[in-house]
């Protein structure tokens, strides 16, 4: 699908939302505003990954992290909660930056001592996948109370799709492979298939539209009530993004003559760059908790490509109306929440010193409701 049949496409959807749940705006009850990350640094910590690896560095293979900002309303269809179908709706305004990179831990040792400018202490395989991107949207969607009877569950199942339309304002996707020389940090022969905004690595000049995407949510919640709730969000389950003039470069780099070549150049760099329309997609990400009621505790589960993690969670309410929490994570983080009517705190690092925490999550929201 090229961006020009996408565009309608994506007005269409927002346009028939709109339609459907225009009505609806009438009888708001709730706004809120929220800003979410998730991050995630194996070779160094996430804060040297935006402002240069400084810092303790030991070898790894990924670097993640997803940021959401977000400003909505949500209203009530009027049912109530024993009532099947729609109970609630919601818009939301939304400002998204997603880093998704996997490369090996040689190419991590590479691009350190480029950085620090050192030796490689011996050859090293190169290899880097790339997904990141910078996009703001509109972003709606409803929660349905479903039968959970008919399916011989007990208690309340709802389920909460979600469609956001972007705007994308920068890109990096791409793959390098190839192989440093030990020695002088520069001496390297890889092969590169690159689309971009800006370009990063060879510095061709390129001036893109901003492209375009679709992005597909589902949560889904089950509770019996007494005992049990389960919650499950799954994030960009369908995603597309049409980046209209992207600029690509598809070469073969050699820096320094290396003896051992993975493909061949007449120059440090040759192949063919320009711009062209691009269509990458996202990989998904999945949350799980499974609460015992009567503990107030509950288990964590998150995934999105290289990056898993596992935690515990317990919670209290010393007060009417205040709920707090304290986690672990198998990723050596710890985390504190404080809940209530109003507004949600959590934090969660392996470090309290934020300029070497490798594993940071913040959540940060208020509501207000009438």
């Amino acid at each position: 699908m090229r961006v020009t049949s996408f565009v309608p496409v994506a007005v269409s959807v927002l346009t028939t939302t709109g339609l459907l749940l225009g009505p609806c705006f009438a009888v708001a009850d709730s706004v809120y505003s929220s800003v979410d990350l998730v991050s995630s640094s194996e070779p160094v910590p996430v804060l040297d990954m935006v402002n240069g690896w400084d810092g303790p560095f030991s070898a790894g293979e990924y670097a993640y992290a997803d940021a959401r900002s977000q400003v909505g309303v949500s209203w009530s269809s009027g049912q109530s909660e024993a009532d099947l179908g729609v109970q609630r709706y919601f818009v939301e305004w939304q400002q998204r930056w997603h880093y998704d990179l996997s490369f090996s831990k040689g190419m991590s040792r590479y691009y350190y001592s480029l950085e620090q400018g050192s030796d490689l202490a011996a050859d090293e395989v190169l290899a880097l996948d790339a997904r990141m991107l910078v996009a703001r949207g509109i972003r709606s969607g409803a929660q349905w109370q479903l039968d959970s009877a008919a399916l011989g569950l007990a208690g309340q199942w709802s389920v909460t799709p979600a469609l956001t339309v972007y705007r994308v304002s920068e890109w990096q996707f791409g793959s390098l492979s190839g192989v440093a020389e030990g020695g002088e940090s520069e001496t390297a022969s890889a092969s590169l298939d690159y689309h971009f905004s800006e370009d990063k690595i060879l510095d061709y000049d390129v001036d893109p539209n901003n492209g375009w995407g679709i992005s597909l949510d589902l949560a889904s919640e089950w509770s019996d009530g007494e005992y049990w709730r389960v919650a499950v969000q799954l994030h960009d389950i369908l995603n597309r993004w049409q980046l209209a003039d992207s600029g690509y470069t598809d070469a073969c780099i050699n820096f320094n003559s290396p003896s051992q070549q993975v493909c061949s150049s007449t120059a440090t760099a040759s192949g063919k760059s320009g711009q062209e329309d691009y269509v990458a997609r996202l990989r998904s990400t999945v949350e799980v908790a499974v609460e015992y009621l009567p503990w107030q505790g509950q288990i964590l589960a998150y995934h999105h490509g290289d990056y898993d993690r596992l935690g515990l969670e317990k919670r209290w309410q010393p007060l009417a109306g205040i709920e707090l929490g304290a986690a672990v994570y198998s990723t050596a983080q710890v985390g504190v929440s404080l809940n209530s009517r109003w507004m949600r705190l959590a934090v969660a690092t392996d470090d309290i010193r934020s300029s070497l925490a490798r594993d940071m999550d913040v959540s940060l929201g208020w509501q207000f409701h009438w």
